[in-house]
């Protein structure tokens, strides 16, 4: 490891400087490789009367929030407004967005729909973007409720010449790489072909067990660091173990 630790992080362009911030603070260099493009998409059902068709809306990401604030402001009045993990929540609420309870740990598919089977099912928008694990629609069907979609963005692998990917790679080798997703880190072994053997030698701090194992099977050698809770907070925690090891 060099002098000073030196961590790649690979989320979208744009959602990256907050958290480079909080790295440098810890005594981090960063290098920025984006590994997932954010295309914004507009869908006509925000475009209605969404209290006189629904009774409660689930948002999906921190992108959903973000792409749906741009289509129809938040707050949204007249409904009981979800989000599937704590960064999503967090996004709503900097919003001014009540939350009609707060998610619970792990953050994920399985675990809101054990939390919402206690409420009474209804009419329910997800906002979402487009494809995705395919998990809260059916489960949440299983549990009565009537359910639409509101995909308002998609999730592109960026345009990244090879020169360049070399130049951040390259130029100053990471010790640690950062990932967000499983998409991410698919893309991150086809943007970085050319690097794999030396990326693929390298801890990796990832939001779920799913992701972990994902990297084991895309050839990652060390066992990925797992963030509880998942998100920034979450990656820091591990970032911070990393170092005093």
């Amino acid at each position: 490891m060099s002098a000073t630790p030196h961590i790649l992080i690979t989320r979208p362009l744009g959602q990256q400087q907050p958290f480079i911030e909080q790295l440098e603070a810890l005594g981090l260099s960063v290098s920025h490789l984006p590994c997932l493009e954010i295309e914004a998409l507009r869908d006509t059902t925000l475009d209605t009367d969404l209290a006189e068709r629904y009774d409660s809306v689930l948002f999906t990401s921190v992108n959903a929030v973000r792409q749906a604030h741009r289509q129809r402001p938040l707050p949204w009045v007249g409904l009981a407004v979800h989000a599937i993990g704590a960064a999503t929540g967090a996004a709503l609420q900097r919003l001014g967005q009540p939350l009609a309870f707060l998610p619970d740990s792990p953050y994920n598919s399985e675990s809101f729909l054990a939390q919402i089977s206690t409420c009474r099912a209804g009419r329910l928008l997800l906002v979402k973007g487009c494809a995705g694990r395919g998990l809260l629609g059916p489960g949440l069907q299983k549990l009565g409720w009537q359910v639409a979609s509101a995909e308002v963005y998609r999730r592109r692998l960026p345009r990244i010449p090879a020169a360049q990917v070399t130049r951040i790679v390259e130029r100053q080798p990471p010790d640690l790489i950062s990932i967000t997703s499983n998409e991410t880190l698919e893309n991150l072994v086809t943007l970085a072909a050319a690097h794999l053997p030396r990326l693929q030698a390298l801890p990796l701090v990832v939001n779920s067990a799913r992701a972990a194992e994902l990297a084991q099977e895309l050839g990652f050698r060390q066992a990925a660091m797992i963030a509880v809770p998942p998100g920034d907070q979450g990656q820091l925690d591990c970032i911070r173990r990393w170092l005093h090891r």
